[in-house]
């Protein structure tokens, strides 16, 4: 699964967990969408939300059993979690082992 693919996953995801905010799923997604923190669409539990179901989906697509939120992801200086491209980053990132 490439950078790409990942990023229409996520973008996917995304915008189904935002289905029931009108306001927030009318904004377009890509790479640089923020997901959370300042001016990100999600809030702590819609983020969960998000990386759990992103989890799922690549395990089950690949055959793999990744964890996205794990130590590795908290300690990092940037998060892995504030846009749709940084969160792919680190997807492709742990998949490469």
């Amino acid at each position: 699964m490439d950078r790409s693919e990942l990023i229409d996953l996520i973008a996917t995801h995304l915008s189904d967990l935002l289905a029931d905010d009108p306001e927030r799923a009318a904004q377009p997604i890509v790479e640089h969408t923020r997901l959370y923190g300042p001016h990100g669409l999600l809030d702590s539990l819609r983020l969960v939300s998000l990386v759990l179901d992103l989890e799922q989906s690549v395990n089950e697509r690949l055959g793999t059993s990744i964890t996205i939120a794990d130590s590795r992801a908290m300690s990092q200086q940037r998060s892995p979690f504030r846009s749709v491209g940084s969160l792919a980053d680190y997807v492709v990132q742990t998949l490469a082992g």
